[in-house]
């Protein structure tokens, strides 16, 4: 696990690719359940949606208004569509590539101020899909106090804003809420698109409406972000090239709004060396008999078998190491606790980021 800087750490500590085993072992216990289903305590893995009209664009489960927004959204940020266009225009890759949600970028100079243009998402969100990194969402965010009385920019029950304490300064938080361009698991808004993962595998996702069996989403869960923990020839990069930074004024400005350092804005949105973010070290490619355990959830998947593919899935689970199911079960559960509001972790009892 590569060194990082101490407030660096602390002020990422809720992505889990940044995590030592030791500490997403303590949170895979914080959450409860060992072995392959075990469970998640509160954590918050996302509703299930209707598979008909809610896993897909052009999410006719949506309100009218709301399907013209995605829609127009999409073709207003077209011209964004590549890694290299976007930081052209001045987006910025942090935090890595997160398991179920891609790497954001994020546009500095547009800041974090509570008027939302629904428009112009301050956030972008790639994704690897068929050997490439493809804009497959965006995203809103800003900073305020918990209990905002920011009005969402869709109408639909399913669009909540979800919160991260630890990226603003005391009685603040940032809020956020994700618009998906993809198809995806949980919906259009979803915290966590658990098919991006199998995407980038180049494996066929699974039928959104296993979804709605909570024992095999469960499954489909942990099978996404075990997938993120091996290495996966398909040619993206999701990185920046070598000597791109974020303008020091938008560093500055983000630094003076949220509380956080001007040398923590900067390491999210920059690496030394010009990579985005950190993301877990993964071994070079997968052990042939786990390619076997892969082929077969994709032939169940292709042949849309639920009882074959909960059979691979629960031997490719129980392949894992010990410290691979940590990293899984630790990740789930720390990614789904920042998925929720700051009033649903206070009501479930959940410590908020950043103060543990």
């Amino acid at each position: 696990m590569r060194t990082l800087k101490l407030h660096f750490f602390k002020v990422l500590a809720f992505v889990c690719a940044l995590m030592p085993v030791a500490l997403i072992a303590q949170s895979h216990d914080q959450h409860g359940g060992h072995g392959a289903h075990g469970g998640h305590g509160h954590a918050h893995m996302g509703q299930a949606v209707s598979c008909e009209n809610l896993a897909a664009p052009p999410w006719n489960g949506l309100p009218e208004q709301d399907r013209d927004q995605i829609a127009y959204l999409n073709g207003e940020l077209a011209d964004l569509s590549t890694p290299e266009a976007a930081k052209a225009a001045g987006f910025f890759p942090a935090l890595g590539d997160i398991p179920g949600m891609g790497v954001h970028y994020v546009n500095l100079g547009m800041g974090l101020e509570k008027e939302i243009d629904p428009n112009l998402p301050n956030q972008l969100l790639f994704s690897n899909i068929d050997g490439r990194d493809q804009l497959v969402g965006a995203a809103y965010a800003f900073v305020d106090i918990p209990n905002t009385d920011v009005a969402l920019p869709y109408d639909s029950d399913l669009a909540a804003w979800h919160d991260h304490p630890q990226f603003a300064k005391d009685g603040e938080t940032l809020h956020m809420l994700h618009v998906w361009f993809v198809e995806s698991s949980n919906g259009p808004f979803a915290g966590l698109n658990f098919w991006l993962p199998y995407q980038t595998a180049g494996l066929e996702v699974p039928n959104p409406c296993w979804m709605a069996d909570e024992d095999v989403a469960d499954r489909i869960r942990k099978v996404s972000f075990a997938l993120t923990q091996f290495s996966w020839d398909t040619g993206g990069s999701s990185a920046v090239a070598a000597g791109t930074v974020a303008p020091t004024e938008d560093i500055q400005n983000v630094a003076d709004r949220t509380g956080l350092d001007e040398e923590v804005v900067e390491a999210i949105v920059t690496e030394p060396d010009g990579t985005s973010g950190a993301t877990w070290n993964k071994p070079p490619e997968l052990s042939a008999a786990r390619k076997q355990m892969v082929s077969a959830l994709d032939a169940a998947v292709v042949k849309d078998d639920t009882k074959a593919w909960v059979a691979a899935a629960d031997t490719f689970l129980a392949d894992l190491s010990e410290d691979e199911m940590n990293r899984v079960l630790g990740t789930l559960g720390v990614l789904g606790e920042n998925q929720m509001s700051s009033a649903q972790r206070d009501e479930a009892g959940i410590a908020q980021p950043g103060s543990r």
